[in-house]
């Protein structure tokens, strides 16, 4: 799928009023894609579970999508695993998810 891939995806997200779960597995999303998942997320108030492992994600997705999470309620699972993410550097991150009632795997 790659960033490309991610683009008519969004827009199918913003409409979206059905799908709960979404993964996007080994899809070479980098944090351009990230973003933009982020942004359809916000008018997205049905995906509750997002999976995004083994992707070239960094610190600046976590970060884009602990903003997302402060001020929208919908999406309640997360996986970040096996990405270009240090947990070291996101371990406040992830604890704030988690206190907005977020679960996050890294």
């Amino acid at each position: 799928m790659g960033d490309q891939g991610v683009y008519q995806l969004a827009d199918y997200l913003k409409g979206n009023t059905r799908l709960k779960s979404l993964k996007l597995l080994k899809n070479k999303i980098s944090d351009e894609g990230g973003m933009i998942l982020v942004d359809a997320l916000y008018y997205n108030n049905t995906i509750q579970t997002l999976n995004l492992t083994q992707n070239l994600l960094t610190e600046r997705t976590v970060d884009a999508f602990l903003e997302l999470f402060r001020s929208h309620r919908a999406l309640r699972t997360i996986y970040f695993n096996q990405n270009s993410i240090s947990l070291r550097n996101i371990k406040n991150k992830v604890k704030e998810m988690s206190m907005l009632g977020v679960n996050v795997s890294i």
